[in-house]
């Protein structure tokens, strides 16, 4: 079978299923394992060049998250068989995890690994029952950037599956329904686990007052500036910022709804036990 992956996350599941070796292409933020990188890449995320793809001749694409949705559709239409996946929890993720496992006949193979995540998140939660407290998190997905009327849009909190990994490493994650009032005129809304990335105000962030905060910021891997945090206007007054407990994580490792999202979990628990001991 010939498949092209236009999803890290699912680029590292099939390789973690032994299907890596059938991958021709794929899209160009798969980087992890090692082996990917000689495979040949499709320019785009979002968008992509439908005739490029075509000139592959899959039997299979995959395509994943929201961001990709409409994609996956152009994908179709030009009669292309298509997956697309779009989990928002650990539990959709297995089941993500194992409906690849189906469609590609290594069941056992996808159950094995799913098993291996869920006995991971286990072990991160049982050693964080042993903190003496839940620290305060805000974890960014997406900086504040300066949009084409001169402005600033909003910063971006991380949402989906990583409020639910944020409290298996024992950390209490922003959840806007704690600051809930009326800021710059505007009605704010609760957030739940689960629920897309959302935009946060400073006057949100200093009501919730976190204790750590960490940037995985989308695309950034681990080369994202803790200045776009520390420099940003009036944040410098957050305590967290002044005792210096921003941290930067690779954000392959909480953004792909993939295996090392284990990883992720044990680097969330590794910082909030630093920080409290």
């Amino acid at each position: 079978m010939r498949l092209v992956s236009l999803s890290p996350a699912v680029t590292e599941i099939l390789f973690a299923l032994k299907k890596g070796h059938l991958i021709i292409a794929r899209d160009q933020f798969s980087n992890f394992p090692d082996e990917v990188k000689i495979i040949p890449k499709i320019a785009g995320h979002q968008n992509v060049d439908i005739s490029a793809l075509q000139s592959y001749a899959p039997d299979l694409v995959f395509t994943s998250t929201i961001i990709q949705k409409h994609l996956a559709e152009e994908i179709r239409t030009a009669g292309i068989e298509c997956i697309h996946q779009d989990p928002r929890s650990l539990h959709e993720i297995y089941q993500s995890i194992l409906e690849i496992g189906t469609l590609l006949d290594c069941e056992a193979d996808a159950r094995a690994l799913t098993e291996r995540m869920r006995l991971g998140m286990n072990e991160v939660r049982r050693r964080a029952q042993n903190l003496p407290c839940r620290p305060r998190l805000y974890i960014e997905e997406w900086p504040a950037l300066e949009n084409t009327s001169g402005g600033h849009d909003p910063p971006y909190a991380s949402g989906n599956w990583v409020p639910e990994i944020a409290r298996i490493a024992g950390g209490d994650p922003f959840d806007s329904s704690a600051c809930a009032g009326i800021v710059q005129g505007k009605q704010l809304l609760s957030h739940r686990d689960n629920q897309l990335s959302f935009p946060v105000t400073f006057d949100q962030i200093q009501k919730w007052n976190p204790e750590l905060i960490i940037l995985s910021i989308c695309g950034a891997g681990a080369l994202a500036d803790p200045a776009l945090i520390t420099k940003r206007s009036g944040w410098e007054a957050l305590p967290a910022i002044q005792k210096g407990r921003v941290r930067v994580i690779d954000d392959s490792l909480l953004n792909r709804p993939g295996p090392r999202l284990m990883e992720g979990a044990q680097r969330l628990y590794a910082w909030i036990f630093e920080m409290l001991h």
